[in-house]
């Protein structure tokens, strides 16, 4: 196939492959993300080729646009009396399960990334900057793998639900923990003399302009829906504001994922009704965003990218479960959570998908990173994919350990 069959068509070719691939990941009992990346995979320019590699290049507008909502829609989760329901453990267990897999990923790859992948830069402009970036994606879990597998098993009690509450609040922990490596990695990428002010102060500089600036635009948002009641109006006015907020930050060389993510938490913690600006999306343009997105994120892999990154790939998955477990267990000693929590639920967060997907796609878009982007963006297909498939296994064997599984449905 060549590039003048046009634009459209390789969205509609994506779109199409990839609802069907969602739909046999389902029947073969899978996340439907799995069947996304997997159909990209497939389409892309290194195994079909049917999706050629100058419209990949050129694809960014679809990864902003759907991470503008993906992101929206993860601030949206963040709405205090929620969070304040939540409780105790669950808000100790996600503070050390999402921080404890980072640290242990910077701790790991800053020794031995160099040994895994040898010879591909200097350790200071290229090898610490791909660190604290890779680190960044251990925090988030998929909550869709094992949601799908509670409602599979029509699991119940206390670990079910401390899953559930815990896989939904860790993404936006690896979003703050993403603009904060992303700061870092900057820094030493560009080789510049390391000061207080460019390792702390900027970062937090950028971090707190972010987040001002979502804040604005939730504002912004909340004031010019308050009287439109058409659902496809308010659908206009949020896709709008959001593209706006995102594109001022990038603008200003700010975050925009955060950006985007504090405009949904801001919107949702001044009391509105839900419903209408984030249920609307959920329902009726969720899954072609989730399409497009998935499905354009495999289509970067690279063979020979993923072949180098191999045991990067094996090492990421093994030392982010261990971040995970060990901060689990942590936080349920800290917050005095049951004894079945603190053994399993680390099990039920072994799946991982989802917006690391976006996070890998973003740091292809920056100049500095161009020489190990590549190599991170085949290293989280292949941990997404692995993730993906060993996930509702694991969800399983912590929801069935806790014994929170009907008699009738063992």
């Amino acid at each position: 196939m060549e590039q003048h069959l046009g634009i459209l068509f390789y969205i509609s070719v994506m779109i199409l492959t990839g609802f069907l691939g969602g739909y046999l990941a389902n029947k073969l009992r899978l996340p439907r993300v799995s069947g996304y990346i997997i159909t990209g995979m497939l389409l892309s320019p290194s195994i079909l080729k049917i999706l050629p590699a100058n419209f990949i290049k050129s694809s960014h507008i679809i990864t902003d646009f759907a991470l503008s909502i993906v992101t929206y829609m993860i601030g949206g989760s963040l709405a205090y009396n929620r969070i304040k329901r939540l409780g105790k453990v669950i808000s100790l267990i996600t503070v050390f399960e999402a921080e404890m897999a980072f640290l242990f990923m910077i701790l790991f790859f800053a020794f031995f990334l160099p040994a895994l992948m040898p010879g591909l830069g200097q350790y200071r402009t290229f090898y610490l900057p791909f660190v604290f970036l890779l680190a960044a994606m251990a925090s988030p879990t998929d909550p869709v793998a094992s949601l799908a597998v509670i409602h599979e098993y029509n699991a119940r009690g206390p670990l079910t639900t401390t899953l559930l509450g815990v896989a939904a609040a860790d993404d936006a922990f690896g979003i703050i923990n993403f603009s904060i490596a992303m700061s870092l990695a900057l820094v030493f990428s560009q080789g510049g003399h390391l000061t207080f002010t460019s390792l702390v102060l900027e970062p937090l500089k950028d971090i707190t302009f972010s987040i001002a600036l979502g804040i604005i635009g939730g504002f912004l948002l909340y004031i010019i829906t308050r009287k439109v009641m058409r659902d496809s109006g308010v659908v206009a006015l949020v896709f709008g504001t959001l593209f706006l907020v995102y594109s001022m930050a990038e603008y200003f060389k700010l975050d925009p994922l955060l950006s985007t993510m504090s405009a949904g938490a801001t919107i949702v913690n001044l009391k509105i009704d839900e419903n209408k600006l984030f249920g609307i999306i959920e329902r009726y343009y969720e899954e072609l965003i989730f399409i497009l997105f998935f499905v354009l994120g495999g289509a970067y892999l690279q063979l020979k990218a993923f072949l180098v990154a191999i045991l990067v790939v094996i090492f990421f998955v093994i030392i982010r479960f261990l971040g995970k477990f060990t901060g689990t267990f942590i936080g349920s000693r800290l917050s005095k959570a049951p004894r079945v929590i603190s053994k399993y639920l680390a099990f039920g967060l072994f799946p991982q998908g989802g917006i690391v997907v976006g996070l890998a796609l973003t740091v292809a878009k920056f100049p500095e990173f161009h020489k190990f982007s590549v190599y991170l963006i085949n290293i989280i297909l292949g941990t997404t994919a692995l993730h993906e498939l060993l996930g509702p296994i694991s969800s399983r064997f912590a929801i069935n350990k806790a014994g929170e599984i009907p008699r009738e449905r063992e």
